[in-house]
């Protein structure tokens, strides 16, 4: 019986073939073993402090978001000090032309003003410490009662937007590679070197291949103000930056290799391997628990990661990004983050995991003589509600029964 034989035809070393979906799953179980074996995480909503309080302001009015024309400065150089940084693996090829700054026109960025605004209304409307006055940002005056403008804190900003889309050829040099079924194991590996060799050599032969790659920057200038008068914080500047490539030559880019490498690591850490699977199941979990809210979110029209991203989609995207980071300065704000839970109390265990912490609270402190474990727990449980203050001195009873203990140094040292 004649072994049956295969004829590729694949890109050269900077395109190889690979099965991205297999070694996507063949990573994400690795991940998943590598921490079953570490320490017990559990995944918290954890309830942060905003960076500026203000306890005398108990109302804002959200103001007017201008779009501004202007230059974006790129994030500034930072050295890549890992492990892949320090043997220069990674690094992408300059193309032409190189994109240095961006430049923001009036258009574009009163859309993004708009979008930023509504970002910033939602995001408030769901956890703001203040009332919500004049959202429409006109002064038409208020219906009610008239609030006290020394309590009355007023957000205005301007926005500064752009996207530069490339869309082009470049030559690719792709192989022939001949994979025969019927070798072993031992002769497929020869026949790889074989081939990993004559790309080294620049063998084969070079098409013309198309491209997109798109880069885009955000950056909003936001100053919170007293209505009576007199600003309540400094200006606050925020920038975000995007950049990707469809097609094309995966080792080279219209932006500096080391500033295309910062933004993505920075900026574009959910578009990772482990969040992309995550995403994927929380779907389907969706649609077979709730077929309606899966076809009201538009999930059954799949979105394919090699389909470059619209203009519309990648404004909303960098929107977000820069009110995230904004109101985590001015506003309680939630996140989800993994920390260690101690061996204690099984129906407290029970509780912290369910993100019941103020229940978790109640019961623990009801006990009367807690163990280490369970001071440590409720010290965790505070800290999950924000309560930081209070976290802090059942660490530090914990720590005092316990000296020495890593896992409540660290929980203190995280507090500080």
């Amino acid at each position: 019986m004649r072994a049956m034989k295969n004829i590729l035809i694949k890109p050269s070393w900077n395109q190889k073939f690979c099965p991205i979906r297999t070694w996507k799953f063949i990573l994400f179980g690795l991940i998943i073993g590598f921490l079953s074996a570490c320490a017990p995480q559990i995944s918290f909503q954890v309830q942060r402090p905003p960076e500026f309080q203000f306890e005398d302001i108990e109302y804002l009015a959200v103001g007017s978001f201008k779009g501004d024309s202007g230059i974006i400065p790129l994030p500034p150089k930072k050295n890549d000090e890992s492990f892949l940084g320090k043997f220069k693996i990674g690094i992408s090829q300059p193309m032409e032309p190189l994109v240095q700054t961006f430049q923001s026109s009036p258009g574009q960025s009163g859309m993004a003003a708009d979008l930023v605004r509504a970002q910033i209304l939602g995001m408030l409307s769901s956890n703001s410490p203040w009332t919500l006055i004049n959202t429409t940002g006109e002064e038409t005056g208020f219906s009610g009662s008239i609030p006290d403008d020394s309590k009355v804190a007023v957000l205005v900003a301007k926005v500064r937007y752009t996207e530069i889309r490339h869309e082009d050829k470049e030559m690719v040099r792709y192989i022939v590679s001949v994979e025969n079924k019927g070798t072993t194991f031992e002769q497929q590996l020869l026949a790889k070197a074989g081939s990993m060799g004559a790309e080294s050599l620049g063998a084969g032969f070079s098409i013309p291949t198309a491209y997109v790659e798109l880069l885009a920057a955000i950056e909003i200038e936001m100053s919170l103000k007293r209505k009576s008068g007199g600003m309540l914080m400094p200006p606050q500047t925020h920038r975000a930056y995007y950049v990707r490539k469809w097609g094309g030559n995966t080792a080279s880019s219209h932006m500096p290799s080391s500033i295309r490498k910062q933004i993505i690591q920075e900026f574009q850490e959910d578009e990772a391997i482990s969040e992309s699977i995550l995403s994927e199941l929380d779907s389907t979990s969706l649609a077979l628990q709730d077929p309606a809210a899966y076809l009201s979110q538009g999930l059954n029209l799949k979105r394919n990661t090699q389909v470059p991203l619209n203009s519309l989609d990648l404004m909303i995207r960098l929107s977000r990004q820069s009110a995230e980071r904004y109101l985590k300065q001015i506003s309680p704000y939630e996140e989800e983050t993994q920390l260690v839970m101690l061996s204690g109390d099984s129906v407290a265990m029970n509780l912290i995991r369910g993100n019941a912490y103020q229940e978790a609270i109640a019961y623990l402190q009801g006990i009367d003589d807690r163990t280490v474990e369970d001071e440590y727990n409720l010290g965790l449980a505070y800290e999950a509600s924000g309560e930081t203050g209070q976290a802090r001195i059942h660490y530090e009873t914990a720590l005092e029964q316990e000296p020495g203990n890593n896992q409540i140094s660290e929980a203190l040292s995280r507090l500080r």
